[in-house]
């Protein structure tokens, strides 16, 4: 959801709590993601998210969202009320100053995406908290979210061109096999006041660097493999270097891949 769809999901705009319909578009989480970590451009009002993931199959607040709005709201000093699993409705108190330890954990129940986590807190703690570090713990690569490489190979390159230092560190993966939870650890700064991006020209890929991980080297290989035949017979990709590298053992399987563009241009990956 972009800045420009915020007049659609907030009513009484001038006075009171801000109103935020969380069915809104597809009624899913992004609608909680984006509202709790640009509550604090509005430091004085409560906020106020009903109908929480109205789209869903199981609406109301999954493991997921409760974490990254609990991480959230923390960074930017507000107090929820309504933070329950299967919650509809969710109250973000006015901003109050609180202390804050130089780093905060969040942790999922299960795999839970942690970059789903670091899209909801990554506004506060750069400019509600700046100089903490966050510690995530859930899935690093899971089904429909961005994989944790997406934070490091594309998102970072393109917040650097804005000024913004993301340093994302994976020390354990997590897949939703049932298996271990993942680690991240994030750090992140800024300057202020952001200058703008500018992406109105495509350019050219350069190189391109995929990566695979699976739970043993036999399928990291045959991944490894299967990867480099598909992306040497791309026609797109005809006098890119490419790189594929294997992250093995731990489980399950992730593919990510970044293009490294020619000036004007962006970071493309896929997981």
């Amino acid at each position: 959801m972009s800045l420009l769809d915020h007049r659609s999901i907030m009513q009484d705009a001038t006075e009171g709590p801000l109103q935020i319909d969380g069915a809104t578009l597809e009624g899913g989480g992004q609608v909680i993601r984006t509202s709790l970590s640009l509550a604090f451009l509005q430091p004085s009002r409560p906020l106020r998210l009903h109908s929480i993931r109205a789209g869903r199959p199981k609406p109301g607040l999954a493991n997921q969202h409760l974490v990254g709005a609990r991480l959230a709201a923390a960074l930017s000093g507000r107090a929820l009320t309504g933070d329950d699993k299967g919650s509809t409705e969710l109250v973000a108190a006015a901003h109050e100053e609180r202390p804050l330890p130089p780093s905060l954990e969040a942790a999922a129940e299960t795999a839970g995406a942690v970059t789903l986590m670091l899209q909801a807190a990554l506004p506060p703690l750069l400019f509600c908290a700046p100089g903490r570090q966050l510690l995530l713990r859930g899935g690093t690569d899971v089904n429909f979210s961005p994989p944790a490489a997406h934070s490091a190979l594309v998102l970072a390159p393109l917040l650097a061109r804005m000024g913004v230092c993301l340093d994302t560190r994976v020390a354990a993966r997590g897949f939703n096999d049932g298996g271990p939870l993942g680690q991240v650890t994030v750090a992140a700064c800024c300057e202020t006041p952001l200058p703008p991006l500018n992406l109105t020209e495509r350019g050219k890929p350069t190189s391109l660097r995929a990566f695979v991980a699976a739970s043993d080297a036999a399928a990291c290989r045959l991944l490894a493999e299967a990867l480099q035949r598909a992306l040497s017979a791309a026609a797109a990709l005809r006098g890119v270097e490419v790189a594929v590298e294997v992250d093995a053992p731990p489980p399950a399987a992730e593919e990510c891949a970044e293009a490294t563009r020619g000036r004007g241009g962006g970071g493309g990956g896929s997981g």
